[in-house]
């Protein structure tokens, strides 16, 4: 680079001797000569960057592109800085990565980056380690992808993260030079979403399942890989999620790190992935098991990223708003709903009928329709009154039942609203590492 600057310098010199002996010799030319001089010992450059708009925390790196453009009338190298400024939240190792594209051989490598600051002047800093040489009036492409990995694959960091971040870049003339363009832009950090929608409010102790759905999103352009989508249950609860023809699987539950910890289970395995810009939804069947005390259980949904496999429920954690649904005994939920009256049991009350619409209780692990609120039947017309002490009483006629509504409730969840939300940003928690971080956030929802 040395090299470069001698030898525009020599030219220089060169020109102005040019332009002195013409002069001498009483020429008038060259008065625009001291600008064309300007442009040629100079070199400028024109920065453009074509930044994500938002990227995932914990997701892989996602691709853009910077441009140079040689901007002056002569042969140029130019060095391309960066710099993010990220705020306190990152993990003190591989919590942001900014790679480029050799265009030697094609491949990804990383920019080593360090850092200065702290709290919310933290910033990380690197350079492309080659030397950008575009002729003059031309660009050049840089290839580059930026991500917030938060630790290392099945390592992930369970605390920490931001909101946003900005980029800044900058084009200089050589590894150490002044830089002649600058751009900055803000880039919006956002994550893995999960909720939960239309949980039935309560379930019965050895009765049919409930179902209810599901849902993941990702809103952002990262991809994602190494995913953990869990349900945290009571340990009585049985799961099940519907497959691709229809069918149910069985889920196994995992026991938390922690003594006191309960279970939880998988919902797609431990390493799923997740698709930029999409949303998943799983339909849920759970039944409990008659030994389930009465009274109200949670259904925790949580989200992992780089789950340790040694430590169930760690890793990169963001948890949502929980559904509480109220365990009941069987009478409880059968249905008051009264049989057509027949002469027989004309003016006496009918025993109510068990079961939401069949009759009978579905055994647990069976599909059954949703539970119907016990709405109370009409009471039947008395008998018509006696014309005379003489003439026989009419045979009373019942009045007819009314027909009861069927409703169906859904689960409490810390709202008014019955179908909770995605995560939101006030309701999504990144948990503190480790598997017990998981169970921790259920016990102070409990």
């Amino acid at each position: 680079m040395r090299t470069t600057v001698s030898d525009r310098r020599n030219r220089s010199r060169r020109a102005a001797t040019t332009v002195l002996a013409t002069v001498l010799a009483g020429g008038t030319v060259l008065l625009s000569a001291p600008a064309a001089l300007a442009d040629d010992d100079v070199p400028t450059a024109k920065l453009t960057v074509d930044a994500p708009a938002v990227i995932g925390l914990a997701g892989q790196p996602v691709e853009f592109t910077e441009t140079v453009t040689n901007t002056s009338s002569m042969d140029s190298g130019f060095h391309l800085f960066l710099k993010a400024v990220t705020g306190d939240g990152l993990p003190p190792t591989d919590g942001i990565a900014i790679d480029y594209r050799d265009p030697a051989d094609g491949a990804w490598k990383s920019i080593p980056l360090w850092t200065d600051g702290q709290g919310s002047a933290t910033a990380y800093r690197g350079d492309v380690s080659y030397t950008l040489q575009i002729p003059a009036h031309r660009s050049v492409n840089v290839q580059l992808r930026i991500g917030l990995p938060m630790g290392q694959p099945h390592n992930g960091a369970g605390n920490g993260g931001i909101q946003s971040l900005a980029l800044e870049s900058a084009v200089a003339i050589g590894a150490h030079g002044v830089a002649t363009e600058e751009v900055t832009d803000t880039i919006k950090v956002d994550g893995l979403t999960t909720g939960l929608s239309g949980v039935p409010a309560t379930a019965v102790a050895g009765g049919a399942p409930i179902e209810f759905d599901a849902v993941l999103k990702n809103p952002t352009a990262s991809n994602y890989v190494n995913v953990a989508n869990v349900l945290g249950i009571d340990p009585h609860a049985t799961v099940e999620v519907r497959t691709a023809d229809g069918g149910w699987t069985a889920l196994t539950p995992v026991q938390g790190g922690g003594v006191d910890d309960g279970p939880g289970v998988y919902l797609e395995g431990r390493d799923s992935s997740v698709q930029a810009d999409s949303t998943t939804k799983l339909r849920v069947r759970m039944s409990y098991d008659a030994a389930t005390p009465l009274g109200p259980v949670t259904v925790n949904p949580c989200v992992f990223v780089n789950e340790n496999p040694a430590r169930p429920f760690s890793g990169t954690t963001a948890c949502a708003q929980r559904a509480t649904v109220q365990i009941v005994a069987p009478a409880a939920s059968a249905s008051k709903a009264q049989p057509p009256v027949n002469e027989a049991s004309a003016g006496k009350g009918a025993p109510a009928v068990k079961g939401a619409s069949t009759g009978k209780e579905a055994p647990a692990g069976r599909a059954a329709a949703p539970v119907v609120a016990a709405v109370p039947a009409a009471p039947a017309a008395p008998a018509a009154p006696v014309a005379s002490a003489e003439a026989p009483a009419a045979p009373a006629v019942p009045a007819p039942v009314a027909a009861a509504p069927a409703t169906v409730e859904l689960a409490s969840t810390g709202s008014t609203e019955q179908t909770p939300s995605y995560a939101a940003a006030g309701v999504a928690l990144l948990a503190v590492g480790g598997g017990a971080a998981f169970w921790v956030v259920r016990r102070r929802r409990a």
